[in-house]
């Protein structure tokens, strides 16, 4: 029970005063009963018995209506914890949390196989005057009655994407706002830690989850082969598995066509392991751990792309391109040769940086329009600023003078920028730096950063060498515009071109342009799955305040309070009436015998 005013609550202390009154008035002086008289002492028995009993029923009648004028100048209330008999109409979210963390299996049974299974209790409850919804990991709320919500049911499945639970509590909230009804968020989860995010609501909310110990586990946390493509040489794969313990975990490598390789690696020191692919082409590279009772991320793979070394000339003149370029030949990544040009626009693929002499720079638009490439350099600038972060430089460089880029038709791509503005770009096979580099330009050349983009650039984008993207399950990631199709662990799969698409699960997904694969797309679980330590009760009343906690096992049976008789002051005052009347008539009959 709550109350809307419990300072009120003082006002109990009243309710012994009755009880003083007729510990007071039974305070009679001793009496002597004379032999004449004793003969009414039979005679009268009876109604003193009466009037002791009725001197009885006004002390409780007239403590029963001090407490409970004092309880409803507190504003009791019914606590909502716990539903009142039949609800009234209502509007009601289940929220059920299908994430990949739901195909745990504890005590021998899926997870997701309990939390559907309670998630039907719950619309057991329901009653056709009710608005239902059912919210699930993809974020699709589905309207419907109970009966069809629990034909849906039947077709529910673990999603490979995360479900952040905070979202979508406030999601529900949203919808429940809508219909002006009293409403409740049900929210049935394995109440994963990392998936409880805060969110206030109007709406009660109901968290039904599992007790159960959590099991152990161990995933395969990275499988990164690096810049690609490899050479001939092969590659070196960097391997991290995540685990609660420091055991090292033995592991499994496999490439189709080749021996498999068996690797022991500890838990949050990552392994590096050297793979001779030998053969020009697509690899696909297969991890596997033991499997243990959260099977999806006991496996990866990732497609490695093996192509003989870049064919690359530069100024030796340049000493930070010099040096770079050195290090990238060393380490068999590129070869000499004029397949790609690193300074100034050559006859084939180039990397090209602005002349440091402004006056040479319209010869070299005219040279850029001749070629076809859709940038040309604009005006020059002296300002000071920071390159924008992008997946070509994570980190911001400073840059201290660039050379303004303008797109002059279709084909125009934007690596990196620069406040907003173009500072890398590409058309075609030429690449083009908004300044030169060395330092009085840019921090670039002296950065960690430089000779990695260096290589990503003269190895994969001047050539046309597809990059590999990576994605997690569930989340949108822009397709190429030339894919027509993927190929996908279940097979093909039809999709459009340059617009957003959701992987469905982990596993590699081959692009392919007509009958050509243009390179594979490497999906993996959110890591954040794999983290299936769940949040305490605590943690979730403070990430969603006055929220109801309840047991897997039985917690329907706390929802569908919203919509119950919660305010008890009209019922406290109408028993105070009746208290006062039945005092009344009790009292005046007293009186009359008297």
């Amino acid at each position: 029970m709550t109350f809307a005013t419990p300072w009120a609550l003082v006002g109990l202390l009243a309710a012994a005063i009755p009880v003083l009154l007729h510990l007071v008035e039974r305070r009679q002086p001793p009496e002597q009963a004379f032999p004449a008289i004793r003969y009414l002492e039979d005679a009268t028995r009876d109604q003193r018995r009466r009037l002791r009993l009725r001197h009885l029923l006004l002390l409780v009648l007239r403590t029963l209506a001090i407490v409970a004028l004092v309880l409803a100048a507190a504003g009791a209330r019914l606590s909502r914890t716990a539903p009142l008999g039949a609800h009234s109409p209502m509007a009601l979210v289940l929220v059920l949390d299908n994430s990949a963390s739901s195909a745990t299996v504890v005590e021998g049974e899926a997870l997701l196989t309990g939390l559907v299974r309670e998630a039907r209790a719950v619309l057991a409850r329901a009653t056709p005057a009710d608005r239902l919804w059912l919210l699930l990991a993809d974020g699709v709320a589905r309207p419907g009655t109970a009966a069809e919500l629990g034909a849906r049911l039947d077709a529910v499945t673990v999603e490979g994407s995360r479900l952040d639970l905070g979202a979508a509590v406030r999601q529900a909230d949203g919808l429940i706002a809508g219909t002006g009804r009293a409403g409740e968020i049900v929210v049935v989860t394995d109440a994963q830690r990392t998936a409880v995010s805060p969110a206030t609501t109007e709406a009660r909310i109901v968290v039904l989850r599992p007790t159960a110990a959590v099991p152990v586990n161990r995933s395969l946390a990275g499988l990164d082969p690096g810049p690609l493509p490899w050479a001939g040489a092969g590659g070196r794969l960097r391997i991290a598995v995540g685990a609660s313990d420091s055991t090292a975990v033995p592991l499994r490598l496999e490439v189709p066509g080749l021996a498999g390789r068996d690797v022991l690696v500890s838990p949050g020191v990552p392994a590096v392991q050297r793979l001779e692919l030998p053969t020009p082409g697509w690899h696909l590279v297969r991890a596997t751990l033991p499997p243990d009772e959260f099977r999806l991320d006991d496996a990866a793979s990732v497609a490695v792309r093996v192509a003989p070394p870049a064919a690359v000339t530069w100024d030796p003149a340049d000493p930070f391109v010099d040096a770079a370029m050195r290090v990238l030949r060393t380490e068999g990544r590129v070869r000499d040769g004029a397949a790609v040009t690193v300074g100034r626009l050559g006859q084939a693929a180039s990397v090209v940086v602005p002349p440091e002499d402004p006056a040479r720079i319209g010869a070299l638009n005219r040279a850029l329009a001749a070629r076809g490439v859709a940038w040309r350099y604009g005006t020059g600038s002296v300002a000071p600023s920071r390159t924008d972060s992008s997946t070509w430089l994570v980190d911001r460089i400073d840059v201290a003078r660039h050379v303004g880029l303008e797109a002059s038709g279709p084909g125009a791509d934007t690596l990196v920028t620069i406040a907003g503005a173009p500072w890398l770009v590409r058309s075609g096979d030429v690449v083009l730096f908004g300044s030169r580099l060395e330092p009085a330009w840019t921090s670039l050349p002296i950065d960690a950063a430089f000779v990695p983009l260096l290589d990503a650039l003269v190895t994969r984008v001047v050539r046309g060498e597809p990059v590999v993207p990576r994605a997690n399950a569930g989340a949108a990631i822009d397709l190429p515009a030339a894919v027509t199709s993927l190929i996908g662990p279940e097979g093909p799969l039809a999709v459009e071109g340059g617009a957003p698409w959701r992987p469905p699960g982990a596993g590699s997904y081959w692009l392919v342009a007509g009958a050509d694969t243009l390179g594979a797309l490497s999906v993996t679980i959110d890591p954040r799955e794999s983290a299936l330590a769940r949040a305490t009760d605590d943690e979730v009343t403070d990430a969603w305040p006055e929220a109801t906690i309840a047991d897997l096992a039985g917690g329907a049976g706390r929802t569908f309070a919203a919509g119950g008789r919660g305010d008890l002051r009209p019922l406290l005052l109408l028993l105070v009436l009746l208290a006062v009347a039945a005092e009344s008539v009790i009292a005046g009959r007293l009186t009359a015998v008297r």
